[in-house]
This record gives structure tokens, sequence and C-alpha cells, in this order.
């Protein structure tokens, strides 16, 4: 080999300008999509987010209507404890008052007229 053929191997490396220009391009290229992707990342942590938010919302108002369906179950459940618990109590009072009429009327001397079946 001739002295020229050496030294071409032996001295650095000159890329050439399209090459340079190239490798500045694909360097532009990857900081613009690696920008890009951390953009796309932030708009999908707040679409999530947002998502997640609107989720609660409609977890919580599913929660407040079965808490109110509960709640007015249970109000239905009181009255009808309650009209029970007021027809026992008049029953009670209507036994006593007429316990009460007989013992009267016995002193008296009188008494009810009671139909036997």
């Amino acid at each position: 080999m001739s002295r020229e053929t050496n030294l071409r191997y032996e001295q650095p490396h000159k890329p050439s300008k399209l090459y340079l220009e190239y490798m500045k391009n694909i360097k532009e290229l990857e900081y613009l999509d690696s920008h890009n992707n951390t953009q796309k990342q932030t708009d999908q942590k707040q679409v999530f987010e947002q998502w997640l938010e609107e989720s609660n919302k409609k977890q919580k108002a599913k929660q407040l209507a079965t808490d109110k369906r509960n709640v007015l179950a249970e109000l239905k459940l009181v009255a009808k404890a309650n009209l029970l618990v007021r027809k026992r109590a008049l029953a009670l009072r209507i036994e006593s008052d007429q316990k009460q009429f007989e013992a009267e009327l016995a002193q008296m001397g009188k008494a009810f007229h009671k139909q036997r079946l």
C-alpha cells in the first residue's frame, strides 16, 4: 500500500457535511419526539385524572342514591312499626277502659251485655 492510503486510514475520520447535517436533524427529531412524548404523557395523565374524578363523582352519586333508597325504606318500616305500636296502644287503652267501666258498673250492680258466639 502506498503511504497516502496508509495515512488516510490512520488519520481521524472527518465526517461529511451531509452526514453531520443528517445527525443534527436526527438529534432535533429525537428531542422533539421526546418532548412530544412527555407532552402526550402529561395529557394522558390529565385525561386519566379527569376520568377518575368523573368516576368518583358517579360513584358518589350512586352511593347517595342508594343511601336515599335505604333511608326511604327505613322510613316506611318505621311508619309501619309506629302504626302497629299505636294500634296496640289503642287496643290496650280500650281494653283497660272497658275493664274500668266493668268494675265501676259492677260496683253499681250493673253489667255490660256481652254477646257470645
